[in-house]
């Protein structure tokens, strides 16, 4: 008996496997970050191609199995397209992408959290985006998820700081400057 369920998420990677299959990183509203199998993707008819892209908001109906879950379908909801016609905006957008992805956990997200992530997300999809309101936006993130207040760290920047609690050198742009 297969167990399917559809959630909303945001598109944070994607990497190929195969010859035409991908495999995909969520971010759900109820389900935190899922990792998925997308079989068949790359071939030039697939009709979920346009939609998982990184950055983009999708409705996805996922099928559990025993090792990744099977994407199925999508259903694009907010395109990430207006942050994608600058290199400034595309270096934050995949800035964001990471920080994102290295925070949250497989298989958990708080109420709290997930709302706060999708308020990023929007804030810097948002046509008179606010470069300061994000970085407000992604401290508080870090203080829910709880770890101490950036400003009280002596790092310089918010990719610093996410690099030393994941232990992981981050590979974005430095563009969450603190002055």
């Amino acid at each position: 008996m297969t167990h399917s369920f559809k959630t909303e998420a945001l598109i944070l990677k994607r990497a190929n496997t195969g010859e035409t299959d991908r495999i995909v990183t969520l971010l759900s509203k109820d389900r935190g970050k899922i990792v998925c199998v997308a079989k068949g993707i790359r071939k030039l008819k697939s009709s979920n191609r346009a939609a998982l892209e990184p950055g983009n908001l999708v409705q996805v109906f996922l099928i559990e199995t025993k090792s990744l879950p099977i994407l199925t379908q999508t259903k694009l909801i907010n395109e990430a397209t207006l942050v994608r016609k600058s290199l400034a905006g595309i270096s934050q957008l995949s800035q964001i992408l990471e920080i994102f992805d290295r925070l949250f956990v497989e298989d958990f997200i708080d109420q709290d959290t997930s709302l706060l992530a999708f308020a990023i997300h929007k804030e810097l999809l948002s046509e008179n985006k606010r470069n300061d309101k994000l970085k407000t936006l992604l401290s508080e993130l870090i203080q829910k998820l709880g770890y101490q207040d950036f400003s009280a760290t002596p790092h310089q920047n918010i990719l610093d700081y996410v690099s030393e609690i994941t232990e992981k050198k981050m590979k974005s742009f430095d563009y969450l400057k603190v002055n």
